[in-house]
């Protein structure tokens, strides 16, 4: 047996102590044991579609997103020598306000700001806040990606027998059982935040003819968050798999994130099953409450958290997010596709050589 597992064995025999003083233990010591001795078995062999998931979020994050940069690189600077100009930029309009290598306070930056009048300036200073948000979608993925191999490193993602075939089972409520419920609701919560970032990027894509740079405060998009019914985005980001036409398994997300931020996670205890039939090892499972079908918690009152469908969220949780970042793979491809429909490459040396002089001009003011 290898150190792992003779760790893992020791955890959950520990485990299986305190819960027996608790008589809250219903399987045999030994059988939790074998479970946590030969889980690495399970883990190792089982992982057929967690890689399928990782793989398509690298595909996303790497080759999907990076469109969309170039994208709205081309879109915005299309009409100047975009290496030239970046070259001579202030480095504050990158750096203020966005980045820890920022050093001035608020007000100092706002004093740079009334300096600068040229729309060159503005549109670069929306240019690097766009380019956050783009930026923050990456991390969330990128986020993803590493919790969801986390929490299949410690538990599996296929199981060998229905509901209805266990005859017992042993609930654990611990810190290895907690750790893993809290990186399956950061798998949620990161979800739900690339929704919102990328409901700005959409409102950004709609609405830029509306911006005036030479007068650029702040993005339009700063407190748009994702709802079921986006407006003043393209038409044709709602249409089917895309994310704002609310498929199912979004809302099925929103539900799960909405209910650990407000009202902390569904299993009050953060528990994992342990089955069993017929006294051997069998699954080991994390139960989620029942759904409807617009995938909201079934409630009556203020309870919310039934659990007659039997939902094993962890064996159902890769099929859910290879569905999720297919839609959100789409629907980055669909908006890069709108901003590559709205651009024709015509660099002018004249505005070129003009917003150069505007940003010399600044240097001298210094």
């Amino acid at each position: 047996m290898s150190n792992s597992n003779l760790k893992s064995a020791k955890f959950f025999c520990e485990n299986c102590v305190k819960l027996e003083k608790r008589k809250s233990c219903t399987l045999p010591f030994l059988i939790l044991i074998l479970i946590s001795c030969f889980m690495t078995d399970r883990l190792n062999t089982d992982k057929a579609i967690v890689n399928k998931c990782l793989a398509l979020l690298e595909e996303t994050v790497e080759e999907t997103i990076n469109v969309l940069y170039s994208s709205i690189d081309n879109f915005l600077f299309q009409d100047i020598n975009f290496s030239i100009v970046s070259s001579n930029m202030p480095k504050w309009i990158l750096d203020e306000g966005i980045s820890p290598e920022g050093v001035l306070t608020k007000d100092a930056y706002e004093i740079c700001r009334r300096k600068v009048t040229h729309p060159i300036f503005g549109l670069y200073m929306y240019y690097y806040e766009l380019w956050t948000i783009v930026a923050a979608i990456q991390d969330r993925l990128q986020a993803v990606s590493m919790f969801l191999t986390q929490f299949y490193d410690n538990i599996p993602c296929i199981a060998k027998f229905t509901n209805n075939q266990y005859t017992s089972g042993s609930r654990q409520c611990g810190e290895f059982e907690t750790s893993l419920h809290v990186l399956l609701n950061s798998i949620f919560v990161s979800y739900a935040s690339v929704f919102d970032l990328l409901s700005k990027v959409a409102r950004e894509e709609y609405i830029f003819d509306k911006y005036d740079f030479t007068s650029y405060k702040e993005m339009k998009s700063n407190s748009v968050l994702y709802n079921f019914n986006m407006r003043d985005i393209a038409q044709s980001l709602k249409g089917e798999g895309m994310l704002f036409s609310a498929p199912l398994v979004v809302r099925k997300f929103c539900t799960f994130r909405n209910e650990y931020v407000h009202n902390g996670p569904w299993d009050m205890r953060a528990c994992v099953y342990y089955m069993a039939v017929n006294g051997e090892p069998a699954d080991v499972i994390i139960y989620s409450p029942d759904m409807d079908d617009y995938g909201n918690f079934i409630k009556s009152g203020s309870r919310n958290k039934f659990y007659s469908q039997s939902n094993r969220i962890n064996i159902q949780l890769p099929e859910m997010i290879i569905e999720l970042t297919e839609i959100i793979r789409n629907t980055i491809t669909e908006i890069s596709n709108l901003y590559q429909a709205k651009t024709v490459r015509t660099v002018s040396s004249k505005y070129t050589a003009e917003c150069i002089n505007a940003i010399m001009q600044y240097y001298k003011s210094l």
